[in-house]
């Protein structure tokens, strides 16, 4: 049965919203990968590639050769480091401002394009998977030479990091997942009616803003403000092709129960984050992994859904810059 839980759900939610606000959409780079490159390449700067007004402070992108793809990334900030890893079919053009600038008062940020998406280049010849997009995410830490980053996961970025956490968990210095489970018959999916409800082709941008957000006072805010960044910043396209090739991902993730296994195996500093309102992924899934991780924290976010880190944005950065110094990774 397709959960279809991810749904494309970040990059449907913002392509809607982008052509409904009008919002400019920066050009796609998804393109097969280029042959392997041997030893360390230097970064390579993407020519106009700075963001207006709101999103100015974020930089220039940058690709690097990682992993037998291209991956795009900005940089900025001061302070020890912290990786952000988006969510299905995300680009990182969906990082709102709001919620960057505090974290780039404590940490050098680092932001990327998973594979086939925005400036992130793909190679169709590998299906995309959740432990291979691990690994990309492991080896662009290695390649950009962060030191032991606290990273930072939302929905299916929290299965990436999760998954690189069992993986090579040497890397990280500290693990955030947001809204992210560890796959497998343990995850619990979201009710069927809102399965129909997201599949049905007709549905409109509201039906997937009220997933990111409650209809309560504080979710209507936190719409209004997030509909602003969206406009305020140029989105990045993402081809039908790596719609298609992502979802696969998250479906097979459903089916691997490899993470979930791990679990009790990792050994970085793990905070479990969700909103108490969460329709798409149930709270319960982040209490399930909160109890197979030895030491980890859990804070599930009253009032708010699967876009509580956008709701909540100062509290939620001030939360990473805490549970990251108590984890050393703030000195």
């Amino acid at each position: 049965m397709t959960t279809l839980r991810r749904f494309s759900l970040l990059l449907l939610a913002v392509a809607a919203l982008a052509i409904a606000v009008g919002a400019p959409i920066a050009q796609a780079r998804v393109t097969v990968a280029p042959d392997d490159v041997v030893g360390q390449a230097a970064p390579k700067l993407v020519p106009h590639s700075m963001l207006p007004g709101a999103g100015k402070f974020e930089g220039p992108v940058y690709t690097l050769p990682v992993n037998g793809i291209e991956i795009g990334y900005r940089q900025f900030g001061h302070g020890p480091d912290l990786i952000m890893v988006q969510g299905d079919t995300a680009p990182m053009s969906l990082w709102m401002p709001y919620l960057l600038h505090p974290l780039a008062k404590s940490f050098r940020v680092t932001i990327f394009d998973n594979r086939g998406v925005g400036y992130t280049t793909d190679d169709l010849s590998r299906p995309i998977t959740v432990p291979l997009m691990a690994r990309d995410t492991g080896e662009l830490i290695e390649a950009l030479g962060l030191q032991k980053p606290t990273l930072v996961g939302w929905s299916m970025g929290g299965e990436i990091g999760l998954t690189l956490a069992e993986q090579k968990g040497s890397l990280l210095g500290a693990l955030v997942s947001t809204g992210g489970d560890a796959g497998s018959s343990h995850t619990v999916p979201p009710p069927p009616d809102l399965i129909r409800k997201l599949a049905n082709p007709n549905a409109g941008v509201n039906v997937f803003l009220e997933l990111l957000f409650p209809a309560t006072p504080a979710g209507g805010a936190a719409t209004a403000r997030f509909v602003h960044g969206v406009e305020s910043i140029p989105q990045e396209k993402v081809s039908p092709r790596t719609l298609r090739r992502q979802e696969e991902a998250e479906e097979g993730f459903l089916e691997y129960s490899g993470t979930w296994r791990g679990l009790p195996g990792i050994t970085t500093p793990t905070l479990l984050t969700n909103g108490a309102l969460d329709p798409g992924v149930p709270p319960v899934n982040a209490r399930r992994m909160h109890a197979r991780i030895p030491g980890s924290s859990l804070s599930i976010y009253a009032g708010a859904a699967h876009g509580m880190l956008f709701q909540d944005a100062e509290r939620f950065a001030a939360q990473i810059a805490e549970f990251s110094a108590q984890a050393g990774g703030v000195r």
